[in-house]
């Protein structure tokens, strides 16, 4: 039996969606952990091409139990669309009872409070996040099991209704939502939801007791942590280890593997600092290339290189066991290629961790090491052959941050992997 967390290393957009849906051959559970509709995995499964936002990725084999644990926050209208397109081709479904729901109010709100800071605007999705889970912190939230209970609903929303429309009102956003408006949303959310909803930490921790394998599913990645990112460019939720077991509702110890998932290059969605970005022709190539354009907001995505001090920090406060590498196919047949090995300050000494101050950060230029490419026809996943120049550039990678590479992806499809 194992527990196995899969985490995005960098901004986000890493491929966590396929491996996880390769890594959950061989589980019972796969639960999300955190985030909510902001993030978007996709899935290439026999050439048909699978978008979740909510679910995780495990739901497209029918004999995997799916959680979203109790750090995700949810939106019924988006969930319930979701598993409308996968009809019968999907698995068994639970929403866990803490989790909290995204409300029509949150999503008006977030589009307001984007809209105001002008320049500093974060980049937001705008899917109503970031309020939900800020009346999240400020206890007037509504879960999903509150949503079993009509009197429990009537009380949550007289309660967070009125600051709410006071905030809409700042933002001077029209809106006609009332109290019995949203009782009758979410009577009719519970209708359509209330069999799946369970205290998913016990179910989780049921199946780590009979001893079957399960992954927890992060989204987004380390450097849009709360926590740990750069902040104010990051996401309201913990997309770490810590995070991982403190969403699906697990003890932190009962963890085994933590597989630390990144592009053999760089993207990033909206503002911040960004050292290694190529706003060259090269940049453009892999941004087409790569059909690097997100899956929830479908902008482009800006592109650089691959950066070790960002995953030097990842690494530290997650505890990666091992790296799956993706991507790799679209850096193929390039004359060279680059790597990130540290940063040159304003002040010319060299750094090799990652700053906290964007503003230090944001003055910094990008020390690489340069590394000859290789050719797409030396590569054969079914014999799981690479070029001697790959191998060379996935050496390096494994010896500087001293995690072993247990996976590499050369394509979105499930046949394109390869296990080292």
């Amino acid at each position: 039996m194992t527990v196995t967390t899969i985490i995005g290393a960098q901004w986000g957009d890493e491929g966590k969606g396929k491996i996880t849906d390769y890594l959950a051959d061989n589980s019972k559970v796969v639960a999300r952990s955190q985030g909510g509709n902001n993030a978007g995995h996709t899935i290439v499964i026999d050439g048909k091409k699978h978008k979740l936002h909510l679910l995780p990725s495990g739901i497209l084999r029918k004999d995997i139990i799916s959680v979203i644990g109790n750090g995700v926050v949810v939106n019924p209208d988006v969930l319930l669309k979701e598993l409308d397109n996968l009809g019968d081709e999907r698995g068994q479904l639970f929403i866990s009872d803490r989790a909290h729901v995204i409300m029509p109010y949150h999503k008006l709100l977030d589009g307001g409070e984007e809209s105001s800071k002008g320049k500093s605007m974060i980049g937001t999705t705008g899917n109503g996040i970031g309020p939900c889970y800020s009346d999240k912190a400020s206890r007037i939230g509504i879960r999903m099991g509150d949503l079993l209970d009509d009197d429990i609903i009537i009380e949550r929303l007289e309660k967070a209704l009125p600051r709410n429309l006071a905030l809409l009102n700042h933002y001077k956003i029209n809106n006609r939502l009332t109290v019995e408006g949203l009782f009758q949303t979410c009577k009719e959310w519970r209708n359509k939801l209330g069999d799946f909803i369970t205290d998913a930490s016990l179910l989780v921790n049921k199946h780590i007791d009979e001893g079957n394998n399960v992954l927890l599913e992060g989204a987004q990645g380390v450097h849009i942590d709360i926590e740990y990112g750069t902040y104010p460019f990051v996401t309201s939720s913990s997309p770490t280890t810590a995070g991982a077991a403190l969403g699906s509702g697990i003890a932190p110890s009962k963890i085994d593997d933590v597989v630390g998932v990144t592009k053999a290059y760089l993207t990033r969605v909206g503002s911040g600092p960004f050292p290694t970005e190529l706003e060259d022709e090269v940049g453009e190539m892999i941004r087409d290339k790569g059909q690097e354009f997100g899956t929830t907001t479908g902008r482009p995505r800006r592109c650089g290189w691959l950066d070790l001090v960002m995953l030097e920090l990842s690494h530290r406060i997650c505890g990666f066991t091992s790296l799956a590498l993706t991507k790799l196919d679209i850096l193929s047949d390039m004359d060279e290629i680059k790597v990130c090995i540290g940063y040159k300050g304003e002040d010319g000494l060299e750094i090799k961790h990652f700053p906290s101050s964007l503003t230090y950060l944001a003055k910094c230029s990008p020390v690489y090491k340069t590394f000859a490419g290789w050719s797409s026809s030396g590569i054969d996943i079914s014999k799981g052959i690479v070029p001697n120049e790959m191998e060379i550039f996935l050496d390096f990678i494994s010896e500087k941050l001293n995690i072993p590479i247990s996976i590499i992806s050369l394509g979105p499809g499930r046949d394109e992997t390869i296990i080292s």
